[in-house]
């Protein structure tokens, strides 16, 4: 059988018996630190670096898709031509 001594002690026991320990003498308190002005301005430039990077590749993928679509025109018409727009024959050489 088990005796008492070696059953656990319950959990609300456990958490609070422990503790804490205080900062030593000179240390800022740990639950006071924050990021500051600095880490303000850091996430502020990546968000601000993020959003034009995006803008571009928008820009660009849609300028990209409007030269495809004005290709597959330019093909469309051409194929109703009797073939006078296909290139000449390269010279026998």
């Amino acid at each position: 059988m088990l005796s008492s001594a070696s059953t656990p002690a319950p959990f609300s026991t456990v958490l609070t018996s422990t503790r804490t320990p205080a900062p030593a003498p000179g240390e800022p308190d740990p639950s006071s630190v924050t990021a500051g002005v600095g880490g303000f301005l850091v996430v502020f430039l990546l968000a601000i670096a993020t959003w034009l990077l995006m803008r571009n590749m928008t820009r660009r993928l849609r300028r990209m898709r409007m030269r495809e679509e004005q290709a597959q025109r330019d093909a469309d018409a051409g194929s109703g031509d009797s073939g006078s727009t296909a290139p000449p024959p390269p010279p026998a050489g």
